[in-house]
């Protein structure tokens, strides 16, 4: 699943270097814009709706990896 998110994560961040501990923290372009891309790209790959809250969580691999596991 890690490489799934780290495969989707790259689309949104265009040449940037991503591993299983990428984070908001640690990318400095991971603002609300692109927290916004990734739940549009995930609820498209994944054909899962997010709620607001979910959409929050979406701050590292690691957190978009545990909230796929459980949907």
């Amino acid at each position: 699943m890690e490489q799934k998110v780290i495969d989707l994560l790259k689309r949104v961040f265009e040449g940037c270097d991503l591993t299983s501990e990428s984070s908001s923290e640690t990318i400095a372009d991971w603002d609300s814009m692109h927290q916004l891309n990734i739940a549009f790209e995930i609820e498209s790959e994944f054909g899962i709706s997010l709620e607001p809250e979910e959409i929050a969580q979406l701050t590292s691999v690691k957190n978009i990896s545990e909230l796929l596991k459980s949907k």
